[in-house]
């Protein structure tokens, strides 16, 4: 198990038994004890776990990627899998709530949030595509004052004359 994985476990342990006690209190019939919501969620927790481990022995190596599941100011590490793990970036911007179950955390190729596309003559100042359990999701950078790329694209202006595009394509 990987240390993030571990850390990742830690925390979602201590956020659910801190919230056993009001889950039980809430439970007028006594069925449930707080022993009994505690081992469910650790039984969910385990499954998860595994899940996760799965998936990444299935993937094979992450290189040339990156994912965004840092809090801002966390320093980035590459992991044994050779993903590199980044800060959210612009992601609580389209996802207020990111992340979570219902704003899983995004997956990058390497290249696609830099200004390795358009650099010097390029048509573009960014473009690429990014992903996560939910949407397959494009990404642009544009100058403010350029035209926005055609088709239905959501702007997020910056503030620093520059414009964020980006489209969500359920997978």
């Amino acid at each position: 198990m990987t240390s993030r994985l571990r850390w990742i476990l830690r925390r979602a342990s201590a956020i659910a038994l801190v919230a056993v006690p009001f889950v039980v209190a809430g439970c007028n019939d006594g069925a449930l004890t707080t022993e009994a919501v505690t081992d469910e969620i650790l039984s969910a927790q385990s499954g998860a776990v595994a899940a996760a481990a799965s998936m990444n022995a299935n993937r094979g190596s992450w290189n040339n990627w990156h994912v965004h599941d840092l809090p801002y100011g966390t320093e980035p590490y590459t992991d044994a899998e050779g993903l590199v793990h980044k800060d959210y970036d612009i992601w609580p911007v389209i996802w207020p709530d990111y992340p979570s179950a219902q704003s899983p955390v995004v997956y990058c190729i390497d290249g696609a949030e830099k200004l390795l596309v358009g650099g010097d003559g390029g048509s573009k100042m960014a473009s690429g595509t990014c992903r996560n359990d939910l949407y397959i999701i494009q990404i642009r950078l544009n100058a403010s004052d350029a035209p926005a790329p055609s088709g239905k694209w959501t702007p997020l202006p910056l503030g620093n004359g520059l414009t964020f595009y980006y489209r969500l394509t359920p997978r």
